[in-house]
């Protein structure tokens, strides 16, 4: 698509809607407007099933569920969408054509970096979700509620708690509990590049398990990050554990150093806390672009968009492809990127009265189709934009679901940025292997320092 075509497109889509062909007093006796229902005019998931207006969003038909036929067990999924032209590029000079479509992040990002680019790719519906998920979803809407002043929530299980929201609150509870699958497992590097150009890397071994997708009760999200390399960090481990009542059941954490080191815990792994992962770039609520309690912040829900998003990454999740093939040192090689024109939910977050937090407001921007955050921009309290987060998604078929196969967040002021979940030379990620709860406590982790 050449860019005259696309800037037709952006301006169409802008455009209000067309009045009502009746006067006033017809208005008033018309029928009231249907009210969209779910699995109908919206997906169970809460999402508009219809395309937009310019046609540039597709319909959404059940996402991506079948398995490549050139798929090769062990290694990153081809890209199913690798035909796809790109439509246009949205360069430093394009900024105020397309400022509408994009994120504070991403127009922060043009004017710092004359060889940062968007290219913008055919809007692919990819994420889906088996049946099962959709009709807990669609259960949901009529039995989740929040509780404890909005900080705990009841009466959701398995699918989205809150298909179509009501609130900021709620549209975050969708994305800390949206499907990936009752487990994951996956090992993948984490790389710190610098503004001068030198990389560090990392690499971790990461576990997710959820009662809550596997419709059990129990915690409804545990995680364990473990160091593989460098040796001399090897064995270092987080176990973090999630829970739906924070009143009733507090979040908890714990922190081993080393193969050898003393299990202590880590109840300050939490919040504005700097995330040595990361070199201090994300905190640790910014892990899974957001986690952990909801109870320092206001989340408004402001609208659903029309924005530019990363999408369907596997342009960048090539097997094969090593960290420097692709990462410049200000930011990754728009060659590799793949942007898409999608609908997203808008939350904004400020931090309460009498709380404090190193980036005391920041912007969600929420994928209607799976509830992934795609996009986070950060903001100091001094209103600065210092931190932008981006989930670089693509489809797992055999699951099926949507998620990040990299996240990447930019310290737009210090000039560095850190890319985890790097694993095109490595294995690729595995659902629903049998993992138990008991390997996400303190103990599991004494033993497993005894053997």
């Amino acid at each position: 698509m050449n860019r005259l075509f696309a800037a037709i497109l952006l301006a169409l889509s802008a455009l209000p809607l067309p009045a009502l062909p009746f006067p006033a007093q017809a208005q008033d006796k018309a029928p009231p407007a249907k009210v969209p229902a779910l699995g109908e005019e919206l997906t169970p998931f809460g999402a508009v099933r219809a395309g937009n207006r310019t046609r540039a969003i597709p319909p959404w038909a059940g996402g991506l569920t079948a398995m490549p036929d050139d798929a090769v067990p062990g290694r990153a999924l081809p890209d199913p969408y690798d035909e796809d032209g790109r439509w246009f590029t949205v360069e430093p000079a394009d900024l105020e054509r397309y400022k509408i479509r994009l994120s504070g992040g991403l127009q922060e990002l043009l004017q710092k970096h004359p060889t940062f680019a968007i290219p913008v790719f055919p809007s692919r519906r990819s994420a889906a979700a088996p049946q099962r998920v959709y009709d807990e979803s669609v259960e949901n809407a009529k039995r989740a509620k929040l509780g404890e002043n909005g900080l705990a929530l009841n009466g959701a299980r398995v699918g989205v708690p809150f298909p179509i929201p009501a609130n900021g609150v709620q549209a975050m509870w969708n994305h800390i509990l949206r499907w990936r699958g009752e487990s994951v497992s996956r090992t993948g590097a984490t790389v710190l590049s610098e503004a001068t150009g030198a990389m560090t890397q990392t690499l971790y071994r990461e576990d997710w398990l959820s009662s809550y997708a596997a419709g059990q009760d129990g915690r409804p999200l545990l995680y364990r990050r473990t160091t593989l390399t460098p040796k001399e960090e090897a064995g270092t481990t987080l176990i973090l554990q999630g829970t739906l009542n924070p009143i009733q059941a507090g979040f908890g954490a714990w922190f081993r150093a080393g193969e050898s080191g003393k299990v202590v815990r880590a109840n300050d792994f939490v919040y504005d806390r700097p995330d040595p992962a990361t070199g201090g770039i994300r905190t640790a609520d910014m892990l899974d672009m957001f986690s952990g309690p909801l109870d320092r912040f206001d989340f408004t829900l402001v609208s659903r968009r029309e924005m530019y998003v990363p999408y369907n990454a596997n342009r960048m999740n090539v097997a094969g492809l090593a960290p420097v093939d692709f990462l410049w040192s200000s930011h990754p090689n728009p060659q590799f990127l793949r942007y898409e024109l999608h609908r997203v939910w808008v939350v904004e977050a400020k931090l309460k009265p009498n709380f404090r937090h190193a980036l005391p407001e920041r912007t969600y921007y929420l994928d209607e189709d799976s509830w992934q955050i795609v996009m986070a921009d950060h903001y100091d309290a001094k209103g600065n934009l210092v931190r932008y987060a981006e989930a670089h998604g693509v489809a797992y078929p055999q699951l099926p679901g949507f998620a990040p196969a990299m996240e990447i967040t930019y310290d737009l002021d210090g000039g560095r940025y850190v890319v985890s979940g790097i694993d095109n030379e490595l294995r690729p990620p595995v659902f629903d292997r049998p993992m138990k709860p008991d390997d996400f406590t303190p103990e599991a982790l004494v033993k497993k320092r005894r053997r």
